[in-house]
């Protein structure tokens, strides 16, 4: 997800540990992420299920970031029904953590969830899918500000790919912390379900259909609102040009927006209107 070198390293006393650099040469967004995630793995408590800072190292425009290497397998994809468990342990964890001080709103780091909205402006762009369900969808996420507010931690960028199984006693732990914010104590939970059905599930489409709806049914409403204002996140987003060095990331976009509908078909009837 960024165009920079990521590697587990061995040292010379046989201490291994993770690095992933950055450039801003190579994508200022991305060289910033790393410093916003530097930033966070200094103040959370240790409490949380995350892989320790080692160091910060900058060199010109770079900046390298040396972590515990985390011994085990990443979830997915595709998921499994043993890694949803993890992963849906571990989200909860952090939602226990009150955000310390430094923590931002979760409204900073992701400032626009209005992606069906925007779409219904230029409804050329729709699929015939999306042109049906437009209005509905625009309707349920108005409010995204207000209602994803809240004082718990959220790692706030969970995917498969973002989580380790760890070898041994199977427990997950989240890496990437460059998104964390403070909001809802649902936000993991629902970008988790969100994931497991835009990523796939080794059992199938409707195993995963069915896992993500589990892990949304002792949700508030808003959670499954949050699924849907991602989804429209990501097809409003892949309309927008190439990120420098990531060309394939809006494709990857496009894909998870439609890989949801079925899910969204689910979630819409149990949204009050």
């Amino acid at each position: 997800m960024s165009p920079g070198p990521a590697a587990v390293l061995t040292l010379g006393d046989g201490d291994r540990v993770f690095v992933k650099a950055m450039s801003t040469a190579a994508s200022a967004s991305s060289h910033r992420l790393y410093q916003q995630e530097a930033d966070i793995l200094r103040i959370i408590p240790a409490i949380v299920p995350a892989a320790r800072l080692r160091a910060v190292v900058e060199c010109g425009d770079w900046i390298a970031l040396v972590l515990d290497a985390v011994a085990g397998q990443v979830a997915g994809p595709p998921w499994t029904t043993t890694a949803v468990i993890a992963a849906a342990g571990v989200c909860a964890a952090v939602a226990d953590v009150r955000a310390p001080t430094g923590v931002p709103a979760v409204v900073e780091r992701l400032p626009d969830l209005d992606g069906w909205t925007k779409l219904a402006r230029g409804r050329a762009s729709l699929s015939d899918w999306e042109s049906r369900h437009i209005e509905r969808l625009a309707a349920v996420t108005t409010g995204w500000r207000h209602w994803t507010s809240g004082p718990h931690l959220s790692h706030h960028d969970v995917r498969g790919d973002n989580i380790i199984i760890r070898a041994g006693d199977g427990r997950a732990v989240l890496v990437d912390w460059g998104y964390a914010s403070h909001g809802a104590p649902w936000l993991d939970r629902a970008l988790l379900a969100a994931d497991v059905v835009a990523a796939g599930h080794e059992d199938g489409t409707d195993t995963a259909r069915h896992q993500a709806l589990e892990l949304l049914s002792d949700q508030p409403a808003e959670a499954a609102r949050f699924v849907i204002a991602q989804a429209g996140m990501w097809r409003r987003n892949s309309t927008l040009p190439p990120h420098p060095g990531m060309p394939t990331h809006r494709r990857w976009q496009h894909q998870r927006a439609i890989a949801l509908q079925p899910l969204i078909e689910d979630l819409l009837p149990l949204i009050p209107t």
